[in-house]
């Protein structure tokens, strides 16, 4: 459903914020465009320029990451608030413009995602990790199984508790395939993980 040729594959892949930009002006105008290609700017501005900072480097999309694992435990309490927010989000994200461009939006907006928390499971392996705006890793608690965690947290968790299963469900699948590649282990993982919560529910 979201295939995509190797050019696109390649600028997916990177996370340079100036080499981004640079591939995607060149993809746009060698590649055909697929419909999705304002878009495609749209999502690259909407992620990382600020008016009120130009200059300054941002990236509202890795932040959604951290910001979803913050609000699964926020929901728990105040459902509301935390679904207004999560919709906010989405909004920003570029899920409420997916009508005016079809499939090739949703794929193109699925890979942008794709390429977000693929930068956020490469920053939990810094030796940082959990610390400062991550918080802490719980004691007893493998880095791995934590992220395993977040990666539930910010996605069906997340989705289950404010009750926007649909609405939430492109980020929860790039989310989950974005996880599940990091380790030939990793999607048994988070099913498991899946699992257990389900019980606990």
């Amino acid at each position: 459903m979201f295939e995509q040729g190797a050019r696109w594959h390649a600028y997916y892949r990177d996370d340079d914020p100036a080499y981004r930009r640079r591939m995607l002006d060149e993809l746009c105008m060698l590649e055909p465009d697929d419909g999705a290609n304002a878009f495609r700017l749209w999502l690259y501005k909407a992620r990382y320029e600020d008016a009120a900072r130009p200059g300054q480097p941002v990236d509202r999309f890795l932040f959604q990451c951290v910001n979803f694992v913050q609000l699964y435990g926020t929901a728990r309490i105040f459902r509301r608030s935390a679904a207004k927010e999560v919709r906010e989000s989405l909004a920003l994200m570029g899920f409420g413009r997916l009508a005016e461009f079809g499939g090739a939006g949703e794929r193109a907006l699925y890979w942008e995602l794709r390429n977000a928390v693929a930068r956020y499971f490469r920053t939990c392996e810094s030796p940082g990790y959990r610390r400062g705006v991550f918080g802490l890793v719980g004691a007893g608690e493998s880095r791995g199984a934590h992220v395993c965690r977040d990666a539930w947290e910010m996605s069906l968790g997340l989705a289950r508790r404010t009750r926007l299963e649909d609405e939430m469900a492109l980020w929860n699948r790039a989310v989950t395939d974005g996880y599940a590649v990091l380790d030939p282990q990793a999607a048994e993982r988070f099913a498991a993980l899946d699992r257990k919560m389900s019980e606990k529910r």
